[in-house]
């Protein structure tokens, strides 16, 4: 075993910034922060080839001393941070002193402020000398990864850098509406937003999406004893079909946080299609005290110790302001704590829809329901229900009369209804059973996706981007996917187009390229999972509420079956026996 040395300054640098730069937008997202922790109220920014050739910030903020250049690429130097309370009280974005530090040791970085520059090239650093502009400050980052080429190959192509520096931009500017920001890339101006307050900066950034509709606006807010908080969303008659346009932005930083995203959708849910997901941008303003973003290198990530509150708070606030169906609603009063996971989020969202009795009847085929209230009821897809009918129609037309001698036995059974809608209800013999009606259409879908040969040609072909694991992957076995009807051309180095797909899974470019994305591994896993994805995307949700003639269709099929489980594996099915449920009221047997 090899004696203990202290590593070259050099190289202890270079894998400190592995952790702060991963490409150009990691970067930007850095030189950003600072600009702002500067008080700059206008910034520039300047990228050519993605940012991978260089990547310029120029601000009008406090600037730096001659003093302070000296030290600002050196690790752990800020002028943020002082004692270890600051870092439990932040105001500002940065904190660590590791950004410059870290840029530097892996591309050449030259900074320009109040009259004086200084270079550091790959770790080297140079005197400070006179130069440069006389007002603000202007960061310039060359040729990135150039000297580690390791790194440099994991790097996207410059468009697709490009694309990611400019949604750091977005993101910043999102969280600071105060500040006039610019981008260029290429020399031209793509972006420019001008000074504004929250509501306008979070409009001009939600236009950018042509589905979105500016004149179907709702706009709510919460104030608290530590926590304010304001979100920008669209009506409900407005939506997508992915999480893409929830953001979370906790004292003006962008976040992941699976927990408030989920409170979102949550409150959305009532209102919402399955499936489909609000544009919402929440700004949360909390006390920094309860706040530690000291979590992340990249502070996407940050603890928060009254998020129970937050989490109430946001699910709370939504629910009021879809109820009285206002679009600007400002809350006030006490709000009651809710749990930071929500145990039973469909039973919580339609407490006032469910019966007192154990189940609800299904309805007879000439009547209907009675309805329920506007407020209450759930809108759904209808197109769920022609799908469900249409693949249990095709599968029958597509029986042989040798197979139907040959069909699974089908028990004895009465459908007697939906119950959440969630679970058909099932009376056999002696035993009540349960079906997830998500699982089961999930299942139905997918035999028929792996049985149907239909191929579907795009007439524009689809285009996207891989790693350079998953390039090299494809180049040896796209033959995979064309088995399938999914046609893959490698365009150049990590980029290739889909030119066909199964005619079934249409209106699925977006699901089936994702999964190609990632995948490296062998053929049945490959084919197991992209198909699994595709069914659970198509297949009716939690929360649709079933006619009785297609959930009777559902429960026959579910008995077709060889056996009751979905794509993923997992059974599907739950059954109380009659014995049990004697036992359970004090009956005798």
């Amino acid at each position: 075993m090899a004696s203990i040395r202290q590593l070259d300054p050099i190289v202890a640098s270079r894998i400190a910034a592995g952790e702060v730069v991963e490409r150009p937008s990691s970067v930007l997202r850095e030189l950003l922060d600072n600009a702002i922790d500067a008080k700059a109220t206008k910034i520039s920014v300047y990228i050519e080839q993605g940012g991978i050739k260089s990547l310029t910030v120029i601000d009008n903020g406090s600037g730096m001393s001659a003093d302070d250049l000296e030290l600002a690429c050196r690790s752990h130097a800020t002028s943020k941070v002082r004692t270890l309370e600051d870092l439990f009280n932040l105001s500002t974005l940065g904190f660590r002193g590791e950004a410059l530090s870290s840029i530097s040791a892996c591309s050449r970085l030259t900074i320009s402020s109040n009259g004086n520059r200084i270079t550091v090239d790959n770790g080297v650093q140079s005197p400070v000398v006179p130069g440069g502009i006389e007002r603000g400050t202007s960061v310039s980052m060359e040729d990135l990864f150039e000297n580690i080429p390791a790194r440099k190959q994991f790097l996207k192509r410059p468009q697709s850098e490009a694309t990611d520096c400019r949604k750091t931009f977005i993101e910043k500017a999102l969280g600071f509406p105060e500040i006039e920001l610019l981008f260029f890339s290429e020399g031209e101006l793509l972006l420019h937003y001008e000074a504004s307050d929250r509501k306008t900066r979070a409009l001009r950034i939600m236009s950018a999406d042509k589905s979105f509709m500016p004149a179907k606006v709702l706009q709510m807010s919460y104030k608290g004893e530590n926590t304010d908080l304001l979100a920008i969303s669209s009506d409900p008659s407005c939506y997508r079909r992915d999480r893409g346009q929830i953001k979370i932005l906790v004292n003006n930083r962008i976040i992941d946080s699976y927990q408030l995203v989920q409170a979102v959708t949550s409150a959305y849910s009532a209102a919402l299609p399955g499936g489909a997901f609000p544009y919402f941008y929440l700004f949360i303003d909390d006390n920094p005290a309860l706040v530690d973003f000291n979590v992340h290198p990249a502070k996407r990530e940050c603890k928060i110790r009254n998020q129970s509150q937050i989490y109430g708070a946001i699910t709370t606030m939504i629910r009021q302001a879809l109820l009285k169906k206002e679009y600007e609603t400002d809350v006030r009063e006490p709000l009651r704590q809710e749990p930071l996971f929500d145990p039973q989020p469909m039973q919580s969202e339609h407490v006032s829809d469910i019966p007192s009795s154990p189940y609800r009847a299904a309805p007879k085929p000439e009547s209907r329901p009675a309805s329920r209230p506007a407020t209450a009821s759930k809108p759904f897809d209808p197109s769920w229900f022609e799908n469900a009918r249409t693949i249990l129609a095709k599968a029958e037309t597509k029986r042989s009369p040798s197979e139907v001698s040959t069909t699974k036995i089908i028990p004895d059974y009465r459908y007697i209804g939906q119950v959440f809608n969630t679970f058909l209800v099932v009376e056999l013999k002696d035993r009540l059973m349960f079906i997830d009606q998500h699982a089961l259409h999930e299942r139905l879908l997918y035999d028929e996706i792996r049985a149907q040969k239909d191929v579907q040609r795009l007439m524009v072909p689809y285009p996207f981007e891989v790693e350079r694991s998953v390039d090299d992957y494809l180049q040896e076995n796209s033959v995979i996917y064309s088995d399938y009807g999914i046609e893959l051309t490698r365009k150049e180095p990590l980029l290739w187009e889909m030119a066909s797909m199964p005619a079934t899974c249409r209106k699925n470019e977006q699901e089936i390229v994702s999964y190609i994305q990632t995948q490296t591994g062998d053929i049945e896993s490959v084919q197991k999972g992209l198909f699994a994805i595709i069914a659970c995307h198509a297949a009716i949700k939690a929360g649709d509420e079933l006619d009785a003639v297609t959930a009777a269709q559902l429960v026959r099929k579910s008995f077709e079956l060889d056996r009751m489980v979905c794509p993923h594996g997992r059974e599907f099915t739950f059954s109380v026996s009659k014995e049990y449920l004697y036992k359970e009221v004090g009956r005798i047997v």
